[in-house]
């Protein structure tokens, strides 16, 4: 489940190790109260309410970079979660965001080295872009983030050791590192190599004892949890906290959309299905928060339902329906969710035996402009059809 996915909270990582533990300076007892009624604002994807908390912290500590990257999380929360990743707009403005809060803190620490908070926000800028560069597959630069915000991480952890939110950069780093693909796994096992156990010790550790970062390390172990084919899976776990989260949200469509996916790699298909046709109902007759633009995504979820339950002619048919939600608006950038559905189409038709429409439509899904890494995959169905082999594979896009 690659995504919610937070992921306001890929949050508080942190740059650059000094000798030498310097002198303690805690975090303002008003910033850090502004700070948390921002990032639970965004969790709850009230993100007028973050920008307003993180606007009054900007206002009264305009050079600590908390408040920084507090407005470039809730950006990043704006692309994520209300626009799926599928607007290019956003990701350059969030770029720019992300980019001054760095040079903000870096600032800040050169006057104030006994910040942990300061060394915790700006590997937390780092930590988001290194988890852009994984969901978009850009190993590399995934990697040279990473880097850096394990390095502010140690950092904020040696000035205070119970900084317990720092934990999730170190988890994400010791865990993503440490299953990193191919050439760039063995690459970074030469410079800085990582262990996925202690990866998961520490999010839980973070999960347990965090003040900012509980939910959010909760939520990136729910997304570990379901990764299908990994032995770090643990689907009936990821299903217990994704109701919890439902019922601690209700009415909120990303923790719902959670436990989707969560039943869905529970292989609880029937049940997955059945909260997914709960959640067209509710952008359908116009519940609040749940958006139009997650239309491509649900059609998508019911579709892999029945694909995996191999009723091709209904996957095919719910395929469709995601994939025709790009021509709503032609101007607009397409949902990633709209695009993989074709490719799922694609592999409804080679499953069906009908190779020539299979790749008309893998050649129409990679003549958007990819944003999110599908051209691997959609290039090795080129070269070979879809089998039933490959089920159930993922419900989200890889």
């Amino acid at each position: 489940m690659r995504k919610l996915i937070l992921t306001a909270a890929l949050a508080f990582c942190a740059t650059a190790a000094m000798a030498g533990t310097p002198k303690y300076e805690p975090l303002p007892e008003e910033l850090r109260t502004l700070s948390k009624k921002g990032l639970d604002a965004i969790y709850a994807v009230q993100l007028d309410e973050a920008k307003k908390q993180f606007g009054l912290a900007l206002e009264k500590y305009p050079d600590h970079p908390f408040p920084h990257f507090g407005i470039a999380m809730a950006k990043w929360a704006q692309l994520e979660y209300l626009e799926d990743e599928s607007d290019p707009k956003l990701e350059a403005e969030y770029g720019e965001l992300t980019d001054k809060a760095v040079d903000v803190g870096q600032a800040w620490i050169k006057k104030h080295p006994g910040d942990a908070n300061a060394y915790l926000a700006v590997g937390g800028i780092y930590g988001l872009r290194a988890r852009l560069a994984v969901m978009q597959h850009r190993w590399w630069r995934a990697y040279v983030d990473g880097k850096k915000g394990i390095s502010n991480t140690r950092k904020a952890v040696k000035i205070d050791p119970e900084l317990y939110d720092a934990y999730l950069g170190l988890g994400m780093y010791e865990y993503y590192t440490g299953t990193l693909p191919g050439v760039v796994k063995l690459l970074a096992k030469l410079i800085m190599s990582g262990d996925a156990n202690k990866g998961l010790e520490y999010l839980n550790l973070c999960r347990e004892k965090g003040y900012f970062n509980a939910l959010g390390a909760k939520l990136l172990l729910i997304e570990i949890y379901t990764q299908p084919g990994s032995k770090y899976a643990n689907t009936a776990m990821a299903v217990k906290w994704s109701r919890e989260l439902r019922a601690a949200y209700p009415g909120h469509p990303q923790m719902h959309f959670v436990e989707i996916v969560s039943l869905f790699e529970d292989k609880k298909y029937e049940e997955s299905r059945s909260e997914s046709l709960a959640y067209l109902k509710a952008i359908n007759d116009g519940v609040p928060a749940y958006r139009r633009r997650y239309l491509p995504r649900v059609l998508t979820a019911i579709a892999t339902t029945y694909l995996v339950e191999k009723k091709y002619d209904e996957a095919a048919d719910y395929f469709a329906k995601a994939a025709a939600t790009i021509k709503e608006d032609p101007a607009a950038h397409p949902a990633r969710w709209a695009v993989w559905a074709i490719v799922r189409q694609a592999n409804v038709y080679d499953l069906k035996g009908a190779r020539d429409k299979a790749l008309a439509l893998y050649k129409e899904a990679k003549s958007y402009k990819d944003t999110w890494g599908f051209v691997e995959f959609i290039d090795k169905y080129l070269k070979k059809p879809f089998s039933e082999a490959e089920l159930p594979g993922s419900l989200p896009p890889p």
